[in-house]
């Protein structure tokens, strides 16, 4: 999973760029149009900003409130499935503490914008003016009343470009460049695995999963932040008579923060009795060990939360 949002200026050139960006990475662009969309599914309308009442700082009315939260759960459930480029509705802001995010602005200076509001809305100098006031004026009300942000808090960007001497197109590989930095500084996805009876530990950065609802496991973890290992460890459970193993498990993941092994077993409830033996051997032999173990019924719970489902939409996982 990753984000990257793009928050411009009036007349800089953001959206143009925004779509070059998503189309170089297969991104799904999410605009304006988008989020209204997906949130009439629900119904839920954007608040309406002109001729609303002043709203103090730090507080928000319910409808406010109501928008807010449906925008927040709408783009956090779409990013768990999508990799996303966000054009400004504050995407920087709700996506800030997200270290698989990055985040840009697109500016460029007032005289620029006229001339390219004027050429692109076939406007004079005095309806470009006006016009550009206005939308400059939407989205400084948009952020106070939703987010209670300032517009031009530039310590919420990563990368701040100006259009005025660069073209759309370079302004697009300059992000891409950037973008491509920012991932190998960050990193994610990668994984530990050690067999029975081996030392060491080698680093997987796409592991390859056994089933679907693995991979769809993985991602929820990427997207909040929780460092994860895949089937890092085998845990001997019977040996014969000459010592060698005849039986082992192998949890799927491993949570080092939590110190918790997660076992998944989509299989139905009274097909597991095999894993829940195997789990109580483990207890059994190794006592320090956490480990868990997710069941259908959770599993399918956290599929309807975030709006994912498996390929066939069956699951039977062994």
């Amino acid at each position: 999973m990753a984000v990257i949002t793009i928050s411009r200026e009036f007349g800089s050139g953001g959206e143009a760029i925004a779509g070059r960006v998503a189309e170089e990475l297969g991104f799904l662009l999410v605009n304006k149009k988008t989020i209204i969309d997906g949130l009439a599914a629900y119904g839920i309308k954007e608040p309406d900003l002109v001729g609303t009442e002043k709203i103090a700082p730090k507080r928000k009315s319910d409808g406010f409130k109501q928008y807010t939260e449906a925008l927040h759960n709408f783009l956090y459930n779409l990013a768990i499935k999508e990799n996303l480029v966000i054009i400004g509705r504050g995407g920087n802001i709700l996506f800030q503490d997200f270290i698989v995010s990055f985040h840009v602005k697109i500016v460029a200076p007032k005289k620029v914008k006229l001339k390219r509001i004027m050429k692109a809305h076939h406007l004079k100098r005095e309806g470009a003016l006006k016009l550009l006031e206005e939308q400059d004026k939407n989205k400084e009300e948009y952020l106070k009343k939703v987010f209670q942000h300032e517009i031009n808090n530039i310590y919420k960007y990563d990368l701040i470009i100006n259009t005025a001497n660069i073209t759309f197109e370079d302004a697009s590989q300059i992000i891409l460049a950037a973008f491509q930095l920012h991932k190998e500084r960050t990193g994610s996805g990668k994984t530990k695995r050690q067999t029975a009876g081996k030392a060491k530990t080698v680093e997987v950065s796409n592991p390859a999963f056994m089933h679907a609802s693995e991979k769809e496991f993985a991602r929820m973890l990427d997207f909040y932040q929780i460092k994860w290992e895949y089937e890092p460890k085998t845990f001997p459970l019977e040996w014969d008579s000459e010592g060698n193993i005849i039986e082992a498990f192998t949890p799927d993941f491993y949570l080092p923060d939590q110190n918790t092994y997660i076992e998944l077993t989509t299989q139905r409830q009274k097909l597991v009795w095999k894993k829940n033996k195997k789990v109580r051997r483990l207890k059994e032999l190794y006592p320090d060990i956490n480990i868990k173990i997710m069941y259908n019924k959770d599993y399918r719970s956290l599929l309807d939360k975030f709006g994912l489902e498996t390929g066939d939409g069956q699951i039977e996982k062994q």
